[in-house]
């Protein structure tokens, strides 16, 4: 319901833009790739650190609408992991959970410039500061290392998620591909006639606080060690030599469940104007 709210927002503002700017004839399109890197905020992470920093790439085509605004879609690949390991924290650090995980995603966002190109685009300003938001549907699939293979953590529901349930106290499976609220801002700048450059920052909230696949408490591990030994053992990996009670030593929490994930793609994109497409003018 949130997102279909934002949306609607989005799409009302676009139109009274378009609407306003009736007379604006100088809309253009862009094309765009970048790179840079990626990063996650999450039950293995919640203070933000860059020694988990990952890479991503993406490419966007654009259509200035407005002397204000242009119309974006996207297309971002990248990858996030993390691990209890390397963590100062010494509760992370004895849960000794970790993960990677692709993130693939596909959004429509609608940045807004401070500085108007109300003319033709050779006429755009130098630079211009800017911000931007819009929906996004994401797919991702969080893996951990056990004995040298690598495993996808969702079908072995490390907490408990197909377990029996008849109390319906245990979480429902996730689902691996969902929806996103980008927004950020950057700075863009003017290279040449057609080249632009742009330096950018985007936050994406999340609906689901599986990213890592840890949010809500260890299981019943003997139920799930019967239903799936590399499940039970992916699920608790505290050194029973050091702290024999697992997970009970923590009162059973495993994650935060209060707080949903994000992932960050932090990027440098260059773009290019097409002018062949003339654009409509709208009376």
């Amino acid at each position: 319901m949130k997102v279909l709210k934002i949306s609607l927002v989005l799409g009302l503002v676009m139109w009274t833009a378009i609407e306003a700017q009736a007379q604006f004839r100088y809309g253009y399109f862009k094309i765009g790739i970048s790179t840079g890197p990626t990063n996650y905020l999450g039950d293995l992470d919640d203070d933000f650190t860059f020694k988990y920093t990952k890479p991503g790439f993406g490419i966007q085509g654009s259509y200035r609408f407005n002397p204000f605004m242009t119309a974006r879609l996207g297309f971002f690949q990248g990858w996030m992991g993390a691990t209890d390991a390397t963590s100062t924290n010494a509760v992370r650090e004895r849960r000794n959970l970790s993960f990677r995980s692709p993130i693939t995603e596909g959004s429509f966002t609608v940045a807004f410039d401070f500085l108007p190109t109300d003319r033709q685009y050779n006429y755009r300003p130098r630079y211009t500061p800017y911000v931007f938001g819009g929906v996004a549907l994401f797919s991702f699939n969080p893996q951990a290392q056990l004995n040298g293979l690598w495993y996808d953590l969702q079908p072995l529901g490390t907490e408990g998620q197909f377990l029996p349930d008849p109390n319906g106290s245990l979480p429902e499976p996730y689902r691996l591909t969902q929806l996103s609220i980008p927004m950020g801002a950057g700075v863009r700048f003017s290279l040449s006639k057609k080249f632009d450059l742009e330096i950018e920052t985007g936050f994406r909230k999340t609906f689901t606080d599986y990213l890592d696949d840890v949010s809500h408490r260890y299981p019943d591990l003997e139920a799930l060690r019967a239903q799936n030994p590399v499940a039970a053992l992916l699920s608790d990996r505290i050194d029973l030599a050091q702290f024999p009670d697992g997970g009970a030593d923590t009162n059973g929490i495993r994650g935060d469940q209060t707080q949903q994930d994000w992932y960050i793609y932090t990027n440098v994109r260059v773009s290019f104007i097409l002018d062949w497409v003339k654009c409509p003018q709208f009376r």
